[in-house]
């Protein structure tokens, strides 16, 4: 039998039963390796500020502004040898 004769057997996958896998928090691969969730990553007040950290008693905040004003920031802070968040929270602390 040559390999255009060989029949190849696939089946379909069953979509539905995976999204209800997942729904339900059963694993969709067979041995599936254990992993531990990760600690929430928080950061002390008062140490330096790391990207991604949010220090205790603190809250995230987003918000959208115009890119010129943005880069202003970016320059200001940079000047400063702050972060954005140090100057927003300054100018917050002063304006309010």
């Amino acid at each position: 039998m040559t390999t255009a004769q060989k029949k190849v057997s696939i089946s379909k996958p069953v979509l539905m039963a995976d999204a209800l896998k997942f729904a339900s928090g059963e694993p969709l691969i067979d041995n599936p390796t254990p992993s531990k969730p990760s600690p929430k990553k928080t950061a002390q007040r008062g140490s330096k500020a790391v990207s991604g950290l949010v220090p205790d008693g603190d809250v995230r905040m987003t918000a959208n502004i115009n890119a010129e004003l943005h880069l202003k920031l970016k320059i200001k802070a940079a000047e400063q040898r702050t972060t954005i968040g140090e100057l927003i929270e300054q100018l917050l602390v002063k304006h309010l």
